[in-house]
């Protein structure tokens, strides 16, 4: 009799625990939500499918140079802000790959103009400073597109531009006065966003209407 009446008590005690813990937690005050939205629009977000544009992961800021442009005028860091700018880089007695590549800038720039797109200004800078002047840039680069920018400066200069946006290029050891004599250099695009900075490159083989394409789908999101 006395371990049923003990048995009986046992349970009553576990019964009236339950309830306890049970009203307990119904009655605490919900926890607020962290944020579970937030991943969820990021995914909403769209993303620009590039056909041959690679964007870098993070821009780069670029500075310390200074050169001039087909007018005589000074061109630096500061001059590449407020527009998106396509960059090659060459040098005027090229035989193939600059004449090529700027017919390219050409009808990228004329098929952009055509659709009613403002181009991003497109930029030719010479490797070759012994022979690239201002006159005769000015001369190279009338015959494409005289909206275009060219630019030359002393091998510092350049050295110093090139380097930070991870351009090759070697010049032939030569004489300063020397007429004749061999410059290779990298054919890749790069892409510079209105604050200066490094964004992109197109790397080579050139497509001129994917790059088209391409250029038409970053300035519609700009």
């Amino acid at each position: 009799m006395n371990s049923k009446i003990v048995l009986l008590v046992v349970v009553l005690v576990a019964a009236a625990g339950a309830a306890f813990v049970y009203q307990q937690r119904t009655t605490e005050e919900p926890k607020p939500e962290i944020n579970q939205a937030a991943p969820q629009q990021q995914l909403q977000q769209p993303e620009i499918s590039f056909q041959t544009l690679k964007l870098f992961p993070k821009t780069k800021v670029f500075s310390g140079y200074t050169l001039t442009d087909q007018h005589g005028q000074t061109f630096n860091q500061e001059s590449f802000k407020g527009n998106w700018s396509v960059v090659f880089f060459g040098f005027t007695n090229c035989p193939d790959i600059c004449p090529t590549t700027l017919l390219d800038m050409q009808k990228i720039h004329r098929s952009l103009s055509d659709d009613g797109i403002q181009p991003p200004r497109f930029v030719f800078v010479s490797v070759d400073s012994d022979r690239d002047s201002p006159e005769n840039m000015k001369t190279y680069i009338d015959y494409f597109n005289s909206e275009f920018v060219g630019l030359s400066g002393d091998a510092g200069n350049i050295l110093s531009l090139t380097t930070q946006l991870g351009v090759a290029y070697e010049v032939e050891p030569h004489e300063t006065d020397a007429e004749f004599y061999n410059v290779d250099h990298s054919a890749a695009l790069f892409l510079i966003n209105p604050e200066a900075e490094r964004a992109g490159i197109f790397t080579t083989p050139h497509d001129h209407k994917q790059i088209t394409a391409d250029l038409k789908s970053l300035l519609s999101q700009s």
